[in-house]
């Protein structure tokens, strides 16, 4: 028997938005991050001035980022809350994983870890968040 078609609500809708635009904004960011800030360091020079400028290019990115996962969160918990869904369970899950990978690379930037390690792991941020959006393509309701 097929499900009837949900109208969204206004909540729902604006649960949605936040998010879409979080994972979007934060998606964006890491995967210009891990391809294009990092690649740009590696042309800066040395070792000091790499690190001079891959510290002050995710320094500025930090608060945006902060801003987009909050936005996500607020956004998944909520949908996960109104709608129970296996999809916004799914989408939360990835996001968990992503975040776990955002701290992973600052715990290991902060100790001796060879950059190839710090740059795959980098990688499976952007990776984790394509999961997370395209958990909620489709979804009406």
């Amino acid at each position: 028997m097929a499900r009837a078609a949900q109208t969204p609500t206004p909540a729902t809708t604006a649960l949605r938005a936040l998010r879409d635009v979080g994972a979007a904004a934060w998606f964006g960011g890491s995967l210009m991050g891990a391809s294009g800030l990092n690649a740009a360091a590696d042309a800066a020079g040395g070792p000091l001035e790499r690190e001079r400028v891959v510290t002050a290019g995710w320094a500025r990115w930090t608060p945006i980022f902060r801003a987009a996962v909050a936005a996500h969160l607020l956004g998944s918990v909520g949908l996960l809350a109104r709608r129970r869904s296996r999809a916004d369970l799914v989408g939360l899950g990835l996001t968990t994983a992503a975040v776990g990978a955002v701290a992973g690379t600052a715990v290991m930037g902060s100790r001796e870890v060879p950059e190839t390690t710090i740059h795959a792991v980098e990688w499976t941020v952007p990776a984790l968040l394509a999961g997370v959006i395209l958990s909620g393509v489709g979804r009406k309701g």
